[in-house]
């Protein structure tokens, strides 16, 4: 534990000047903001998903590729592995909008927070080149299970991201600079007297391990069909609003001994994914009543929707709910 607060202490002092100059501005006031709805918030409305390859899939997918990798780490396992967390998470970002919304229906919106936390401080779960014995998987003091990682997340500053996509990227691909090797991943080391490294390598599978069973049952958490209501799909947009916002503030972090970092794969999905994916699905035939909803509890809403399929950006959507997002 001494090892990873010192390290977030560095890792915060230098994360501090990259943050000082890209602060959000401050909420504005809500007092501020036209009144409620004029129908009920709690209005029954139905989202519908069809954006390809579906979550369930990839995430069966997913699990073959890292039990896989596990039983016989080699070049093949681990680039496999590689692929399916790249289609996972694609999928996942393309169906972020219906997980926000069934996260906000059910009041699970932490949930959806702790599957994919960022920017993070990637020495806070392994080592590093500037840190080399950095890490939860370096603690040797901290025991591995499923309830120790929940407290490490987030334990003394947002970027120390112990759970999630992040963190089981970094475990299986490394960060920029620093590659994964498969011997990283071994369960056993060719010379006996490897003991500290014997260890130091299940330490990482069994984090790994860890990790990904808390990434399905999170994924689980957000399966539950919620009736999903006009002020839980307002919650979502709003969600992925905060979201693309804070993506365009971190876009660059992608080196990481500098600070809080995203992998720049990460940028690179979610790049693809949204906005696109979002607005495909509002403006989808399907979801002709959920538009209404909108419509009439938030006038302006199809307008805004019109003009950002138009222009192919996110930007009128949040500029109508920063003026039309009010709270019921």
């Amino acid at each position: 534990m001494i090892r990873r607060c010192r390290l977030a202490a560095a890792l915060i002092a230098t994360g501090a000047a990259i943050l000082s100059g890209c602060d959000r501005p401050p909420e504005e006031d809500t007092a501020a903001r036209p009144p409620a709805p004029t129908q009920s918030a709690e209005q029954p409305v139905q989202l519908t998903t069809d954006s390809g390859a579906s979550l369930a899939s990839r995430r069966g997918e997913w699990r073959d590729a890292l039990r896989a990798l596990l039983a016989n780490p080699d070049a093949d396992t681990l680039a496999s592995a590689d692929t399916r967390w790249r289609d996972l998470y694609g999928a996942f970002n393309r169906h972020y909008l219906t997980l926000a919304a069934r996260a906000c229906a059910g009041e699970r919106l932490a949930v959806l927070q702790r599957l994919d936390a960022w920017p993070l401080y990637p020495a806070y779960v392994d080592a590093l080149p500037a840190w080399p014995d950095s890490g939860i998987v370096n603690d040797p003091a901290l025991e591995l299970t499923g309830a120790s990682l929940r407290r490490q997340q987030g334990a003394t500053a947002d970027g120390e991201v112990a759970l999630g996509f992040q963190p089981i990227r970094l475990l299986i691909a490394g960060a920029e600079g620093a590659p994964r090797q498969v011997e990283d991943l071994r369960a056993e080391g060719e010379a006996e007297s490897d003991e500290p490294a014997a260890a130091l390598r299940e330490r990482r599978r069994t984090y790994l391990k860890l990790a990904a069973d808390q990434l399905q049952a999170d994924l689980n958490a957000l399966d539950r069909d919620d009736d999903l209501t006009l002020t839980s799909l307002r919650c979502a947009l709003e969600t992925l609003d905060d979201r693309l916002a804070a993506l365009q503030t971190h876009r660059q972090a992608t080196a990481p001994e500098e600070g809080l970092y995203i992998p720049a794969v990460s940028v690179e999905i979610l790049d693809a994914t949204q906005p696109t994916a979002a607005l495909a699905q509002l403006s989808a035939d399907a979801n002709r009543d959920a538009r209404a909803a909108l419509e009439s509890g938030y006038p302006g809403f199809q307008a805004a929707l019109d003009q950002a399929v138009e222009a192919e950006s996110w930007a009128p959507l949040g500029e109508w709910l920063h003026a039309h997002g009010g709270a019921p």
